[in-house]
């Protein structure tokens, strides 16, 4: 929600492939629906996402240029946790190896992206085809097409999600269409949705549906996204309309909340103390890094976490936060290169805030990022997206950059974009 600058003639790409963009079109229409009760052992979006990387291939010198220096930290993190594997005995190896080829995949989802949202056009294409998705997945819970309730174990309510997804999950997803939709419609000096106001019966719509899903981590990680909104307006007009924007957007929110429920019920438990049995978790996993402090416990982390808590139901428990993952996992060694290679995407949306863009990637980003505060969602491809959207939102800002205005050479370690041969990228102010 801000001004932007254009990307100038000179400082264009050349055109990325249909079937690449169509490719990443498919893929990135497919994050928000995640299918748990699939009779194949692959995830659907892993499959989309293998098949654009695969056709990006096709096109390396467009698709694969130097990436992002910090893909080499993700690798880093990558390595140390199969030293931990290595130093544990090797258990486990069949998750450690289902784990990292994810995270691989992943690796190479930002590495392309990274420069194919460099064309703007596909960059906002892009972020309207999945916010069209989440606006799907949002009707599909309110008319209750392939929905299921699930009970709740850890808080004994009942909660609705489309092909009995996990409701945190879905949560985060449909928070990150929610925030893209508002970018596109007020994230520049002219609306790329218009006219504007058309995207708040969806943004009403996916509300509606994270309130059925009873995620009270989502709701409070879209909040921050709309605040990030507002600390990165450009100016004060832009700030000012910023923060009536999200006024507006956290009074739609808070209005259908106060009549769920499910809702009021879940902010009562936290109230009381009832954190979904992280007040439990949390405590026993930074007992585990205080244990293997330095290389962690690899891919036995979740089963150890297991066996410390009371609840003997579950062979394995999730840490149901990113840092304590890692740590856990890799202890401070592979700490130290995951969160900087992250400090990195945040630090590229920063500066990337006053291109194209605008302030969406780094609100986008940020919001997903507090949403590991309550959930580990490192494998979450929408994350990984909005990581890949920050460095080409620096990339795009650093090219339409007027003259005397620089901004860091070495952000992303991609080089300055090549002539473009076709049509125009940006849209005028």
């Amino acid at each position: 929600m801000g001004e932007h600058l254009t990307v100038p003639a000179q400082a264009r790409l050349d055109p990325v492939p249909a079937l690449v963009r169509w490719a990443f079109y498919l893929f990135l229409f497919s994050l928000p629906f995640e299918y748990p009760g699939r009779s194949i052992p692959i995830e659907t979006t892993t499959l989309t996402g293998a098949l654009f990387v695969g056709i990006a291939a096709l096109w390396p010198g467009r698709c694969f240029r130097l990436p992002p220096a910090a893909l080499w930290l993700f690798l880093g993190y990558l390595y140390v946790y199969w030293v931990a594997i290595a130093m544990g005995g090797g258990f486990f190896a069949a998750d450690a190896l289902k784990s990292s080829l994810t995270m691989l995949l992943m690796i190479l989802v930002i590495w392309a992206a990274s420069g194919i949202l460099q064309d703007q056009r596909v960059a906002e294409r892009g972020l309207l085809v999945f916010g069209s998705a989440c606006a799907l997945l949002a009707a599909m819970t309110l008319l209750g097409v392939l929905t299921k309730a699930g009970l709740d174990p850890d808080t004994d309510t009942i909660r609705v999600t489309v092909l009995g997804q996990n409701p945190n999950r879905a949560a985060r997803i449909l928070m990150g269409g929610a925030l893209v939709l508002l970018g596109l419609a007020y994230g520049r000096a002219r609306a790329w949705i218009r006219p504007p106001l058309i995207v708040w019966p969806f943004i009403g719509a996916i509300a509606i549906a994270m309130i059925q899903g009873g995620s009270r981590g989502g709701l409070l990680a879209l909040a921050i996204g709309l605040i990030m909104f507002v600390l990165a307006g450009t100016s004060l007009r832009t700030t000012i309309r910023n923060a009536a924007v999200a006024v507006l957007a956290v009074g739609v929110v808070a209005a259908f909340a106060a009549r769920s429920p499910l809702i009021q019920r879940r902010f009562a438990m936290a109230g009381e103390g009832n954190f979904a049995k992280r007040e439990q978790i949390f405590p026993s996993a930074f007992g585990m890094f205080l244990d293997r402090p330095l290389i962690g416990w690899g891919a036995e982390n979740e089963y150890e976490l297991a066996r410390r808590l009371p609840q003997r139901y579950r062979t394995s428990r999730d840490t149901h936060n990113l840092v304590l993952h890692v740590l856990t996992t890799t202890g401070l060694v592979g700490a130290l290169p995951f969160f900087a290679g992250l400090l990195f995407a945040v630090r590229a949306a920063w500066l990337g805030r006053r291109g194209p863009l605008g302030a969406l990637p780094l609100a986008l980003l940020i919001a997903l990022l507090a949403g590991n505060l309550s959930g580990n969602y490192i494998a979450l491809k929408v994350q990984w997206v909005a990581i890949a959207l920050a460095f080409a939102s620096y990339a795009l800002a650093r090219a339409a950059a007027p003259a005397g205005v620089t901004l860091p050479a070495r952000m992303t370690r991609h080089r300055v974009p090549a002539i473009r041969s076709r049509g125009t990228v940006g849209r005028p102010a």
